[in-house]
């Protein structure tokens, strides 16, 4: 039961890191991040190993910056490194983090209904 439990935690944090991803696609120069999971101790249940950051570049966009010269603030148009987050990749995650969050809690529910079946036939 505690394996389910220590399961839904890691893919919480995976869905937290991946939804962090999604909502700074529009930032320049951010870089995504992944959850790499791993299985817990003495082989049962799920943690979190890792998270590692994508380290690949984005794509060059429109961007610019105000620069101070001796007459005035100005600002100077300039091509600036994109957010490498890639929609697609974070929705397809973001599936894959829901289907086996609910897996886990149809498990634990399931733990549960078995032990109140238990209990009820003792009593």
């Amino acid at each position: 039961m505690m394996e389910n439990v220590q399961a839904m935690q890691a893919i919480s944090f995976s869905q937290q890191v991946t939804a962090n991803n999604v909502a700074n696609m529009n930032t320049s120069g951010f870089h995504s991040s992944r959850v790499e999971l791993e299985t817990g101790p003495n082989g049962q249940g799920v943690q979190v190993q890792d998270v590692y950051e994508n380290t690949a570049s984005g794509p060059l966009v429109p961007g610019g910056e105000y620069v101070e010269t001796d007459e005035a603030l100005r600002y100077e148009e300039m091509l600036v490194e994109g957010s490498n987050t890639d929609l697609a990749t974070e929705m397809v995650q973001m599936i894959e983090n829901e289907h086996a969050f609910a897996a886990n809690a149809a498990a634990l529910h399931t733990n549960l209904d078995m032990t109140g079946v238990i209990i009820n036939m003792m009593v």
